[in-house]
């Protein structure tokens, strides 16, 4: 399924490359592990093949305009309950897809701008921050995860500053 080369998301330890392949006995039994370099000089994991498919590892996303079109629509407006607030935001999360992902870090650093966040929801705010950051610098290989965080960072004060609209009221879904 996947080659060297490819750019992966693993649900545990984040963005990387695989660089390769290789055969080791594990408990007697001789198997095929990818070998992936992750980003930020964070050594590398070896994936065994056959397992990839069920470890929810995704292919990292081509390019930034799925995030540029996240961050461009309104975002929604989370409910002032807390709890009901957190548990959308960690729906959104454990997804571990992007576009999900990318939505959660949007409004949560909306209603930053505009109202306080809990302690759990600045922590969400940064988990967020550090795993699409990581998926940046996995596919713009000039950067750095420091670099691809700032990309970010001024990616979501754009919507502050040029906000397409104001958030819908709650309950509203933006489209």
């Amino acid at each position: 399924m996947y080659s060297r080369g490819d750019q992966i998301i693993h649900p545990r330890y984040g963005a990387g490359t695989i660089v390769g392949k290789r055969k080791m006995t594990y408990q007697g039994k001789m198997r095929n592990y990818h070998i992936v370099e992750l980003v930020g000089d964070r050594g590398e994991v070896m994936i065994p093949v056959e397992a990839a498919t069920g470890m929810n590892i995704r292919p990292a996303i081509e390019d930034l305009s799925i995030l540029e079109e996240v961050f461009s629509a309104p975002p929604s407006v989370l409910s002032d309950d807390y709890r009901s607030r957190q548990a959308t935001i960690q729906k959104q999360i454990q997804t571990r897809e992007p576009e999900a992902m990318a939505q959660a870090l949007r409004d949560l650093f909306w209603r930053e701008q505009t109202d306080k966040l809990t302690s759990v929801e600045l922590k969400m705010k940064s988990s967020l921050m550090k795993m699409l950051s990581h998926e940046i610098a996995v596919i713009c290989a000039d950067l750095t995860v420091e670099q691809a965080n700032s990309q970010l960072t001024q990616m979501l004060y754009r919507i502050v500053q040029e906000p397409s609209e104001s958030p819908p009221e709650e309950g509203a879904e933006a489209l």
